[in-house]
């Protein structure tokens, strides 16, 4: 897979890797055949993300828990229109939360930005 642009340190480092099974559950994730989750890591500042896809009964969701192994993890979840492809046309509503509690979209981002930024000085020193 090609490399993506970091959202943290701006690199082209950002490398996305399929999860298997035993992969995800040594994560605490049980996945069904019909999930599909990739982990996306940048090599420079070491920020990532897991993006974890669910279709059930017609209905698809996607679910990204940034910042493994911090806490409390910020998560968002699109609920979209249909499985195929994640776009601003795609997607009814997005579900934000910090830890297991929901937020609002401002907080998220807030607690988002500041860890990016935390990781971008990190890797400009």
């Amino acid at each position: 897979m090609d490399r993506l642009q970091c959202k943290a340190c701006g690199s082209l480092s950002m490398l996305p890797m399929e999860l298997e099974e035993a992969e995800a559950e040594a994560e605490g994730l049980h996945l069904l055949d019909e999930h599909e989750a990739r982990f996306f890591t940048c090599h420079v500042c070491g920020d990532n993300w897991l993006s974890v896809r669910r279709v059930e009964n017609g209905d698809c969701r996607i679910t990204f828990v940034h910042q493994m192994g911090l806490q409390p993890l910020p998560k968002r979840t699109a609920r979209m229109t249909t499985p195929v492809v994640l776009s601003e046309d795609t997607v009814e509503r997005w579900d934000y939360y910090l830890g297991d509690d929901e937020v609002g979209e401002g907080e998220w981002r807030g607690r988002l930005d500041e860890r990016r930024k935390t990781l971008r000085s990190i890797a400009s020193n």
